[in-house]
């Protein structure tokens, strides 16, 4: 008798917490499973010049030349990026570099595109001026180390000029497509956007667009 009031006097009082059916309940994280993980950026397409491109990075690398200033391109040119890079939500992340005789990056490392930066590099566009040869071939070097830092999965490189490269008085287009595809290790789109309405570009921009997955592009 003894034995039977200690076993009832056990079930009880028994510090355990038992579920309905039997089973103790697991303890689960405050939020449920899943909280804080990070959902995959989608990607988004941007206009540029009228030509779109899809991506969740983009970097820009923009002839300055003297040429860019004999129709009014300069200003054509920042009116353009302007309105592009506003157009990217806060989740991209993007680069701009700018060449003439020789070449300047706004910031040597990816960028997200939050409002600061937006601001910074269109302020940095705006500043621009035309001068010199068009000495692409470093320039889109350093757009390619600068997007080859950016983890992101859809990125994208623009490169818009009115001519062929032309450095201190040579033609250097083979020297440039041999340097961007030693560069592009990544496999980076290089999409290319040739603005002069003579075709005396069109051949080396098409050139530098199909060696490297990109497009080409020629606004009418």
């Amino acid at each position: 008798m003894r034995a039977l009031l200690l076993i009832l006097l056990f079930v009880f009082i028994s510090p355990f917490d038992v579920s309905a059916d039997g089973r103790r309940p697991l303890d689960l994280p405050s939020g449920g499973a899943g909280d804080g993980d990070e959902e995959e950026d989608a990607p988004e397409t941007i206009n540029f010049w009228g030509g779109e491109y899809e991506g969740d990075a983009f970097f820009w690398c923009l002839d300055k030349s003297c040429s860019m200033s004999w129709n009014g391109e300069i200003q054509d040119l920042k009116q353009e990026f302007t309105q592009t890079l506003n157009s990217l939500s806060s989740q991209a992340e993007f680069g701009v570099v700018a060449f003439s005789e020789g070449h300047i990056a706004w910031n040597p490392m990816p960028q997200r595109a939050n409002p600061a930066n937006k601001g910074s590099a269109i302020a940095w566009v705006q500043s621009l001026q035309a001068a010199g040869w068009t000495c692409l071939g470093p320039a889109a070097v350093e757009t390619l180390n600068i997007a080859n830092q950016c983890s992101k999965a859809m990125k994208q490189m623009l490169v818009l000029s009115d001519g062929e490269p032309y450095c201190n008085g040579s033609n250097t287009a083979s020297q440039v497509l041999n340097d961007v595809a030693a560069a592009n290790w990544q496999n980076i789109p290089v999409n290319t956007i040739y603005i002069a309405s003579d075709s005396g570009g069109i051949s080396f921009m098409q050139q530098l667009a199909q060696q490297n997955n990109g497009t080409f592009y020629q606004p009418q």
